[in-house]
């Protein structure tokens, strides 16, 4: 990234910590982020409350991760006992899968027993005595009970870490539990807006933006919402080409203010969903009004084939970071962060054979590059955890709004 910004950042470094642990209050159990570097600006432009890399954590980074799981833990009363692990449906992803085992084994680390359920019984698949093996993409066994029958069992776990998004909703069981459930079950995609959180994460950079001395678009991306649409509609894609020639527009100026030599483009995700799914990027707004049946398609519908309705379209920021591939050649890539108690527990580069700078990395072409501690001792990974820390307390904001609802939050302002 950009020398100069980056030196800003470090100089304010103890300042900006100060700030962050003035309004770190419920964190996350853990999240995600990625983060695109663009050399002229850096920023998050998705946030994952349940995130599915721990298999993509280089094991220097387990007694970590482990350390901090088990802060998070404690912080919402659980300092022992057995976890359940409320893990997705798709159990046929051999990698998620993967993933669920990483997890497992850092919080056996923290002294922690874990247990694995699905939020809704697999459909097609023969349990036996409650529970089905399943074999991971690198061959270790998971056992994974019936939620009919961990149901009887709630008794014996003194909390439950969810690995669910709840795409398409939380099942009655879950609503009912006694114990804690972290992250909170209410924040799940179907109630969860990427419009509401990017809002908190802008209003947390006017105040990063200050501590800096710099312009907070360097660390943000313009966006604009839509609601209640139908992507097939003449009249909605109409709509949504208006928005985006206007948000354009505004990115332009940015460009045009800092001499910024780029052509702006956008991306059109859906509201309320993730792995990259409902997502198409475009830099001239009439395109929106000519996509063709695969792409409508592939809008109008999300994770669980949901049917997307609300829109967010989003500044695309280009990533600079490349790495080589087998052959020498270069794989445009981004940076994936993840924390546990709103601390930094590894990252990981999300690289694309297929795409360019200007595209989603994740989709199709896309692998995973595991960093070592080592590895990530470097400025620019101090500079992407403190905008990473900032996207967490943007979270901890937006699952305040969704479990307390119309309660007052407090100021952010410095």
């Amino acid at each position: 990234m950009n020398t100069l910004l980056q030196n800003k950042i470090l100089a304010a470094l103890s300042r900006t910590n100060e700030w962050l642990e003035s309004v770190e209050q419920n964190v996350p159990l853990y999240m995600s982020a990625d983060i695109r570097d663009a050399g002229f600006k850096i920023a998050s432009i998705d946030a994952n409350l349940y995130p599915a890399g721990f298999n993509n954590l280089d094991e220097s980074f387990h007694a970590l991760a482990a350390g901090e799981l088990k802060s998070a833990l404690a912080r919402y009363g659980v300092t022992a006992g057995k976890l359940l692990i409320v893990s997705e449906e798709h159990t046929r992803n051999l990698f998620y899968l993967e993933n669920v085992h990483a997890l497992c084994t850092i919080l056996r680390k923290a002294g922690l027993e874990t247990e694995i359920a699905t939020q809704f019984p697999l459909e097609g698949e023969s349990y036996t005595n409650g529970r089905l093996s399943l074999t991971s993409a690198k061959g270790h066994t998971l056992e994974i009970n019936n939620p009919g029958d961990i149901v009887n069992r709630l008794g014996e776990f003194t909390g439950i870490v969810m690995n669910h998004d709840s795409s398409a909703g939380t099942a009655d069981w879950l609503r009912a539990v006694s114990i804690p459930v972290l992250p909170a079950w209410q924040a799940g995609w179907h109630t969860r807006s990427k419009a509401r959180h990017f809002a908190h994460y802008r209003d947390l950079m006017q105040d990063f933006g200050k501590i800096v001395g710099v312009d907070p678009w360097f660390f943000s991306a313009l966006d604009a919402h839509i609601t209640d649409t139908d992507i097939n509609a003449d009249a909605a894609r109409a709509q949504i080409a208006t928005k985006a020639e206007t948000l354009l527009k505004e990115i332009q100026a940015k460009y045009d203010e800092y001499q910024i030599k780029e052509k702006p483009f956008v991306f059109l995700k859906s509201d309320h969903g993730t792995y990259g799914m409902a997502m198409l990027s475009f830099d001239n707004a009439a395109e929106i009004l000519d996509i063709n049946r695969k792409e409508k398609n592939r809008l109008f519908k999300g994770k669980s084939s949901v049917v997307v309705k609300d829109y967010l379209l989003q500044e695309g920021v280009p990533t600079v970071i490349q790495v080589p591939g087998a052959a020498g050649e270069a794989h445009f890539a981004e940076s994936v962060l993840m924390l546990a108690n709103n601390r930094f527990i590894g990252k990981f580069g999300r690289v694309n054979e297929q795409k360019d700078a200007r595209t989603s990395l994740n989709s199709t072409g896309m692998y995973f590059k595991p960093l070592s501690l080592a590895e990530c001792d470097n400025p620019e990974t101090q500079v992407a955890t403190i905008i990473t820390r900032i996207a967490g307390v943007a979270l901890q904001r937006e699952i305040a709004e969704l479990v307390h609802p119309g309660a007052a939050q407090p100021s952010l302002h410095v």
